[in-house]
């Protein structure tokens, strides 16, 4: 009986063991899956780009000149979608992004980081993606135009929840498979699909799109009201 008891122990040590490292893994998981998709290229990307902050800032090039010139290639995005220009909008997009991520580098290496910088930028950057949705809302003459729509109102979701949520102390930075980087990405090979394989793989890119964005909203609502429910809880039971 001994035997059959400490063979038993033994078994039941080992599922346990199994069990806590499963349930650990899962944890791990869903971390770097909440932090996923373009923040894990961020760190090899900005070494490369140091040099080329750092020459910028030196020139005399200022942040916000780069902000304002992104946000004019956005609208002309947004143009060139609304114009069925899909090859000019991939580029415009592209420059868009670049000028994107200039900017807060040379902020950062040329001391030019500022409240103020930080508020033109976030401004811009929703100026110019709603620039980019409305033209795709006029580039289509039918129901798809409420694609575009779909797309403007749970983007913006999406900026106003990761808001509302760090006001309430909640982070939410990198929370979501399409933050702005993912959704400017996203909507890159949306118009380069529309030049190389026509309209009807462009609308259906652009469901996908829009299906994920809704995704990550829900996400981001779901992850801020389990934490304030969390925080009430703690709360009233202290």
């Amino acid at each position: 009986m001994n035997e059959i008891s400490r063979s038993i122990d033994h078994y039941t040590d080992k599922l346990s063991t199994n069990l806590i490292y499963q349930i650990e893994f899962f944890k791990n998981f869903k971390n770097k899956k909440e932090n996923m998709v373009m923040n894990q290229f961020r760190g090899p990307f900005t070494k490369i780009m140091k040099p080329l902050y750092e020459l910028l800032a030196k020139i005399g090039v200022h942040p916000n000149m780069i902000t304002i010139l992104g946000l004019g290639f956005s609208i002309l995005a947004g143009w060139a979608f609304a114009s069925n220009e899909y090859m000019i909008a991939a580029i415009a997009i592209l420059l868009s992004g670049f000028a994107d991520v200039l900017d807060g580098g040379i902020a950062r290496v040329g001391g030019y980081a500022s409240s103020e910088g930080a508020f033109l930028d976030s401004v811009a950057d929703r100026l110019g993606e709603s620039a980019i949705y409305v033209g795709i809302v006029v580039s289509f003459s039918n129901l798809h135009q409420y694609l575009g729509l779909g797309l403007l109102v749970f983007s913006f979701s999406i900026s106003y929840l990761r808001a509302r949520g760090e006001g309430l102390g909640i982070e939410l930075a990198g929370i979501g498979i399409m933050e702005r980087a993912e959704r400017m990405f996203a909507l890159f090979f949306a118009a380069l699909f529309a030049v190389w394989f026509g309209p009807v793989v462009y609308i259906y890119t652009i469901w996908v799109i829009l299906a994920l964005v809704t995704f990550t909203a829900i996400h981001r609502f779901v992850k801020v009201y389990d934490a304030l429910k969390t925080q009430t809880l703690n709360e009233t039971s202290q």
